[in-house]
């Protein structure tokens, strides 16, 4: 085979991308050939930088990451823990006990965080000690990943006190940095929660500045090198002994360590804090696992001590309250009922559920209800913990944080029915419905609120013609009306001198109205109705059996 004269070059010439604003027209004469419109961006042999400009791609934004670093989160997982007396939280560390966090009494004393638990028990005699509980801040820190969404598709846990936030993607919505870092910092303290923050390109440089508490942020990558290098290497959370070794070897900041030889720090420190610096620089990616809500909401709160009164339980449950309506918002959906479970000490734990007339997502409001059951209830025993667990998910609008929409006029009863309930219990509200039967203890029955629990074609029975049947010449043929307020079983009246008695002798105004019903279900009557009064001035609907002896009774009051 003979050899080629030439090599095909990768982008020939003549199966180059056409100039724009040409035709093609391969096959033509050349004096058939569209001349392209403009030829910038071609050299002058023709090669192809036309085909360059269709292959060059907008640049995507890089990230930015909001760093949430919480310092107190051991002592903040007790909600009642903010006494006035000194207080510390306390883990086992060999065979020493050691101060995690203080209050700020404790501060005040001296008492600081690394402190051995003698010393700091020498400085405050009367320090209360908790001991930590790894368990309820790793929920605490779920919890809040949860509320985050608000905010962010994009959370991720950084155990044991931190989280990350990319956020890049919601400033605009925010109206800007500034804006979204303050709507954080606010909701993060009506949570109870106190948290330093740090902003920069990658999220081990974000953790990093948020440990040290620098509140500047990092923007541009080529930055990163310089403001983390200042930063003390306690903030990157290496062992202890490692951080020993550096510090004897006199290596104080990050950028003592940048400045030693990459092979011989990950000769003695190992490859893994080289490759974490090179994360936090940007020199190697850095994925993380975004955080997944799960299905339903239930999270708990460990008290730091007994609580005996119902309406001190509403602070600890304020707090699962506000993180639930972070995890509403993100699903953007609401729940219909919430169920509250109390820990007690000897006894199985007692619960608390909270029904709604319609689904809600709003903490405020749901704590408005929640703060008028624990008024009404009575604890069986001293409450250790609390739990929040809600039902379905039930979708809801959006909400939106820019534009105020006017409120929902059809919002308002479903609202006051739920404060009604919260304040009188679920089985005193509830829904009417009629019944096609002249009996009036049949006539109606009990129903949910915000359906129609019965026919639209039932009769009124409100206004019934009565029969002409006078025991007395005053009495006159006149239309009955119902009370609203019926007795559930009818009251057997005493008589006097062959008259009724309630109160006082009755005197009656109108009547008779006849029933004679219901021989077809056994549970046949037969009674004449009148409305009458007594010497009080009330005002009864009272009937008299036509049967038997021919009892009088009490059946319902007017007022």
């Amino acid at each position: 085979m003979a050899p080629l004269e030439r090599s095909l070059p990768l982008f020939p010439e003549a199966a180059a991308v056409p100039p724009p604003g040409s035709t093609v027209t391969a096959g033509l004469p050349d004096s058939f050939r569209v001349a392209p419109r403009y030829s910038r961006g071609r050299n002058e042999a023709g090669s192809p930088g036309a085909a360059a400009r269709f292959t060059t791609r907008r640049s995507r934004p890089a990230p930015l990451w909001l760093a949430i670093h919480l310092p107190s989160l051991p002592l903040e997982v007790f909600p009642d823990a903010a006494g006035e007396g000194p207080l510390a939280v306390v883990e086992q560390e060999g065979s020493r006990q050691l101060v995690v966090a203080v209050n700020e009494c404790a501060v005040r004393h001296g008492v600081g965080a690394g402190q051995p638990l003698t010393a700091a028990q020498a400085l405050a005699p009367a320090l209360e000690i908790l001991e930590r509980n790894g368990h309820a801040e790793q929920e605490a820190l779920e919890r809040l990943a949860v509320w985050a969404g608000r905010f962010t598709s994009a959370v991720s846990l950084e155990p044991p006190a931190g989280l990350l936030l990319e956020a890049r993607g919601s400033l605009r919505l925010f109206g800007g940095l500034r804006a979204f870092r303050e709507e954080v910092g606010r909701g993060l303290a009506a949570l109870g929660h106190r948290a330093q923050q740090g902003i920069a390109p990658t999220p081990l440089a974000a953790l990093w500045l948020a440990r040290a508490g620098d509140p500047d942020a990092v923007g541009e990558a080529h930055l990163l090198a310089g403001r983390v290098g200042r930063l003390p290497l306690a903030c990157l959370g290496w062992p202890a002994k490692t951080l020993a070794d550096l510090s004897a070897m006199g290596l104080r900041r990050v950028r003592d360590c940048l400045r030693l030889p990459r092979d011989g720090f990950a000769r003695r420190f190992g490859p893994h804090l080289l490759a974490e610096l090179d994360r936090a620089l940007g020199r190697s990616p850095d994925p993380r696992i975004p955080f997944r809500a799960p299905p339903r909401f239930a999270a708990g709160l460990e008290l730091a001590g007994e609580i005996r009164e119902a309406p001190r339980l509403l602070d600890a449950a304020a707090r699962l309250l506000d993180a639930l309506g972070g995890f509403l918002e993100t699903r953007q959906g609401g729940v219909q009922s919430l169920e509250l479970e109390f820990a007690h000490a000897d006894r199985a734990a007692s619960s608390l559920r909270l029904g709604l007339s319609a689904p809600s997502r709003d903490p405020a409001h749901l704590r408005e209800l929640l703060a008028g059951r624990l008024e009404r209830l009575a604890l069986p025993a001293p409450v250790l913990g609390v739990r929040l667990c809600s039902g379905a998910v039930q979708s809801l609008p959006p909400s939106d944080r820019l534009l105020h929409a006017p409120r929902q006029p059809g919002l308002r009863l479903p609202r006051l029915v739920e404060r009604l309930r919260a304040r009188l219990g679920e089985e005193a509200v509830h829904g009417l419905c009629l019944l096609p039967d002249h009996r009036p203890e049949t006539a109606w029955r009990r129903t949910g609120l915000g359906g129609n629990g019965g026919n639209r074609d039932i009769p009124d029975f409100r206004f019934t013609k009565i029969r002409n049947v006078p025991i007395s010449p005053k009495i006159r043929n006149v239309p009955i009306s119902r009370p609203l307020w019926m007795l559930a079983e009818p009251q057997r009246l005493p008589r006097r001198q062959g008259q009724p008695c309630y109160r006082g002798a009755l005197t009656v105004e109108s009547g008779p109205e006849r029933i004679e019903t219901g021989w077809w279900d056994g549970r046949d009557v037969a009674r004449d109705y009148y409305v009458a009064t007594n010497p009080r001035g009330m005002r009864l609907w009272i009937f008299r059996q036509r049967r038997g002896r021919r009892p009088w009774f009490l059946h319902g009051i007017f007022g």
